[in-house]
């Protein structure tokens, strides 16, 4: 029970009133930047060249501006170049709020949910020192959460192929999905043979997400994994994915194939004719079907695809499709 004053008021101690200033730091903080006012900003920053400002954003990649200096020039030409104003109550809610006050140091980590840009979500840590009696933010550490927000199927699942979260369009299409089921509670790919490689894959993330190693492949760590046909003769597939610090499994994304093969030609160099044909050996064409959809001789496509193999280095057309569907250019 908190204290109570002389008229039977709850009185705060010192840790819950510090608590609660470092919450009015930061809504006020966040309000003055919704509300586009730089100086009433910059009054709840530690102005100092030790203070910090750190982001990482899946479109934009990791930025760190070191000096208050350095992050007011920049906040004053974001400023600038965006003067729309939001209210908080309009744009901002916050989740999973936790703070930590250790004598004249606080943190607080949070989830928010909405911004200036939109309806999305960035995990955030400030650190704030208490100076002068005031708590005063010296670094922030923000990081945009993308997966709650896909659009596309996504399947959280554990290194067992455990499902441990599905988002919204996973639970609309897994069932009777003709590639992948939820068998009592784990993910497996109907045609049995073909479990080995989901397992494998999810294995291999899971390796990769537990390692020291930076994960320096591409932006986004994926792994195709082939899950046979549907009724049509459509090859069917999933990738295995490391996002947001989980592993996930997406699928019936064709936004995610284009996407792979635009990648593809990037990084091996494809040229636009070569491009053509992969796209069609991806979709499950053999090199005649390829010939008379593309109206030219299949001793041309084998050529191409020929030289496709020399600038990927596979000797086949399943391991093509592998390295086709698994690669991504990286973020420019």
């Amino acid at each position: 029970m908190l204290p109570r004053d002389v008229a039977g008021e709850r009185v705060m101690d010192n840790s819950e009133a510090d608590k609660a200033a470092v919450v009015a730091v930061i809504r006020a903080e966040t309000e003055a930047w919704l509300q586009r006012d730089f100086e009433a900003l910059a009054s709840h920053w530690v102005q100092s060249p030790q203070t910090r400002r750190m982001e990482a954003f899946a479109s934009l990649g990791v930025r760190v501006d070191e000096g208050w200096d350095v992050i007011a020039a920049r906040l004053k030409k974001i400023v600038e170049r965006f003067p729309d104003k939001h209210a908080f109550e309009e744009r901002v809610r916050w989740e999973k709020v936790n703070i930590v006050v250790d004598g004249n140091v606080a943190w607080m980590t949070f989830d928010q949910i909405g911004s200036d840009t939109g309806e999305d979500r960035k995990r955030q840590l400030r650190i704030l020192h208490r100076i002068g009696g005031d708590w005063k933010i010296g670094c922030m550490v923000m990081m945009e959460s993308s997966v709650e927000e896909a659009n596309s199927p996504l399947i959280e699942v554990d290194a067992d192929a455990r499902i441990l979260w599905t988002n919204r369009l996973a639970r609309e299409r897994i069932a009777g999905h003709p590639g992948l089921v939820n068998a009592a509670g784990r993910l497996r790919v109907r045609r049995h043979e073909r479990n080995l490689g989901l397992r494998d894959a999810v294995r291999l993330a899971f390796r990769e997400l537990q390692s020291q190693r930076p994960l320096n492949i591409s932006p986004k760590q994926a792994w195709a994994v082939a899950l046979g046909e549907d009724a049509a003769g459509v090859p069917l597939h999933c990738w295995v994915l490391l996002e947001d610090g989980k592993v996930l499994v997406s699928f019936d994304d064709a936004a995610t194939v284009a996407r792979r093969i635009t990648g593809a030609q990037e990084v091996y160099g494809l040229s636009p004719a070569q491009v053509r044909l992969a796209r069609l050996i991806v979709d499950g064409h053999d090199l005649a079907a390829a010939a008379d959809l593309l109206a030219v001789s299949v001793n041309t496509l084998r050529t191409q695809l020929q030289r496709i193999f020399d600038k990927t280095g596979v000797r086949s057309q399943a391991a093509l499709v592998r390295s086709l569907l698994s690669a991504e250019a990286p973020n420019k």
